[in-house]
């Protein structure tokens, strides 16, 4: 017997995450239970007791939706309830009736926990009755009014079909069912009768809802904000393949998970630009700078120094060595900024044949990259162009213009 008592509660316990279904669209739902009734009065304790001998009780649960907080229920069970006082050499059995009406608060309200949520525990209260029959006169017959407060949790099976267990604990306004009344040296401080109801149980929920569901999601037409298409309850009854809580219609990625923040759009780097618009989708940037980095002020200037300031050889590749300081702070930059691929451009003026001019322009961009390797710069970091005169920025009419044309350009890429 004790065997049989450890495997039920095991098995009350294995099944404790799973309950009642019933929703908006399907609020009724119909139970069968089983479980055990455990004794505590003026005989001893029995709640805890795994040596106590099982009393167990089969039942009817209905339920009724109310609204995402609560749900009302109608217990009802029958089986035996009693207990065995070896020490004292008393015991109490009788056949035992009971029904109560309770109001359950779901932990699955949408604040706390998702409605559409797998795994849902919820609290409940209640009034009700239990009606006592002794068996081999070890009882004493009568009624007495119980308050039970009780504890249980659920799971979804499927959209109607459910699992549930609860476990009550439950006052009783009557001193008499064991045989027994107190003479005011039990520990039991109000002096009447208590018990505990473990169940267990599968329900079906069904019905419908007295508003009208068109897209068939469970959620009537007036609360759901897309009430021809099949939705979730998460989105207000719009789609969201993605499942990112970004619905489908305003969702710039629908088939790609991401953040509300960014449309429904991944953001890899986490800098508020989605991936899709952002030109440095791994590098952290700035909304600014189309997702990367911002280039700063010195570097700018640099680069405008560069311009005119890194000299060559007349008609060569060569650098002049006037040009090598402003040479050693842009491998400074690019040290500093590992992020930074830099493409170096070369141009020329007018003067001179075309084709030559192509071709030196090419070589002297050529020549700035291998000094930057040369001071460890990585060369898979740079590229380089040659534009000879087909991109001046000022006249070839004027030896000021042709100075202004003859140049290298630095571009940061990433």
């Amino acid at each position: 017997m004790r065997q049989k008592s450890l495997l039920v509660l095991f098995l009350s316990l294995m099944i404790s995450t799973v309950g009642f279904s019933q929703s908006k669209s399907t609020p009724w739902a119909i139970g069968l239970t089983t479980g055990k009734t455990a004794y505590q009065g003026d005989l001893g304790n029995g709640l805890f007791d795994l040596g106590e001998a099982y009393h167990g009780n089969m039942g009817l649960k209905v339920g009724r939706y109310l609204n995402n907080y609560f749900d009302l229920n109608l217990d009802g069970s029958y089986g035996r309830i009693g207990y065995n006082n070896n020490k004292k050499g008393e015991s109490f059995l009788a056949n035992r009736l009971h029904m109560d009406l309770n109001l359950a608060f779901k932990f699955n309200n949408g604040k706390i926990l998702k409605e559409n949520s797998i795994i849902a525990p919820y609290l409940y209260a209640g009034l009700g009755f239990m009606n006592y029959k002794p068996v081999d006169n070890r009882a004493t017959k009568g009624t007495d009014m119980m308050i039970p407060l009780g504890i249980g949790a659920k799971v979804r099976l499927s959209s109607q079909w459910s699992a549930f267990w609860q476990s009550s604990y439950n006052f009783t306004n009557g001193d008499d069912a064991d045989m027994m009344r107190t003479d005011g040296t039990s520990a039991m401080s109000d002096k009447n009768d208590r018990n505990m109801m473990h169940s267990i149980g599968i329900s079906y929920s069904f019905g419908k809802s007295a508003k009208p569901d068109a897209d068939k999601d469970g959620i009537p037409d007036d609360e759901d904000q897309c009430p021809n298409t099949f939705g979730l309850k998460s989105t207000n009854g719009c789609p969201d393949a993605d499942l990112d809580g970004v619905i489908d219609s305003k969702d710039q990625c629908p088939n790609v998970f991401g953040a509300k923040s960014t449309q429904g759009c991944p953001d890899t780097d986490k800098d508020g630009v989605s991936d899709n618009n952002d030109s440095c989708p791994e590098i952290k940037g700035t909304r600014g700078n189309n997702g990367c980095p911002e280039i700063s002020q010195t570097t700018i200037q640099l680069f405008q120094e560069a311009l005119q300031g890194i000299q060559f050889e007349t008609s060569k590749s060569v650098i002049k060595s006037s040009s090598f300081s402003i040479l050693d702070r842009v491998v400074d930059v690019m040290n500093k900024n590992q992020a930074y691929n830099l493409s170096i451009e070369g141009h020329t003026d007018s003067s001179g044949d075309d084709a030559m001019n192509m071709k030196l322009s090419q070589e002297r961009a050529a020549s700035v990259k291998r000094y930057l390797v040369s001071k460890g710069i990585d060369a898979n970091r740079m590229t380089t162009a040659g534009f000879g005169e087909t991109i001046p920025v000022a006249s070839n009419d004027t030896k000021e213009g042709k100075s202004k044309n003859r140049r290298v350009e630095f571009k940061v890429n990433f």
